[in-house]
């Protein structure tokens, strides 16, 4: 208890000898920093008036409503569709992006070509068979890459008909 008394006693004595009350060099510093600055602010910029525009698109369709007019499209679906009771090739599990191109075969009259699916097999393909998730129905064979016509869901229950390829792999 009286180490610790001592030690209080001791470090208040050794603090008192830091305090001054000479702040001179305090009064100097802000005198100089308020002798340099400048007290005075630019004036606001004066605003001017624009001239009014007048909107002339009331002819334009109105881009908050929907571009295909609802009624219209509410009717029977008469667009293409894909073929449901037709059995589904094993290429069709896959996703285009994850098949493979890898060669050309060509006997007689027949072309071919050679796909690799992710698991690492090899698919003889032909036009007109399916391949990939959209329902891709082979169109056409080249030596470079092959075509397909996909059938993909639009927003409104119908399907469009898009065109997509497989470039062959080096």
């Amino acid at each position: 208890m009286r180490k610790i008394l001592f030690v209080v006693i001791s470090l208040s004595l050794l603090l008192s000898g830091c305090v001054s009350d000479d702040i001179t060099d305090l009064r100097i510093y802000v005198k100089k920093t308020k002798a340099s600055a400048k007290g005075k602010v630019k004036a606001i910029p004066e605003f001017k008036q624009s001239e009014p525009y007048a909107y002339t698109g009331e002819e334009v369709r109105d881009p908050f409503k929907p571009v295909v007019d609802v009624e219209v499209a509410s009717g029977a679906y008469n667009g293409p569709r894909p073929d449901d009771n037709r059995l589904k090739e094993p290429l069709e599990d896959f996703s285009l992006d994850s098949l493979k191109m890898v060669g050309t075969l060509k006997q007689k009259e027949d072309d071919w070509i050679l796909i690799k699916d992710p698991d690492g097999l090899l698919h003889r393909v032909a036009i007109g068979q399916y391949m990939g998730k959209n329902y891709g129905k082979v169109t056409n064979i080249s030596e470079e890459e092959v075509t397909l016509l996909e059938l993909v869901p639009d927003r409104r229950d119908g399907w469009v008909e898009r065109d997509a390829s497989i470039a062959l792999s080096e």
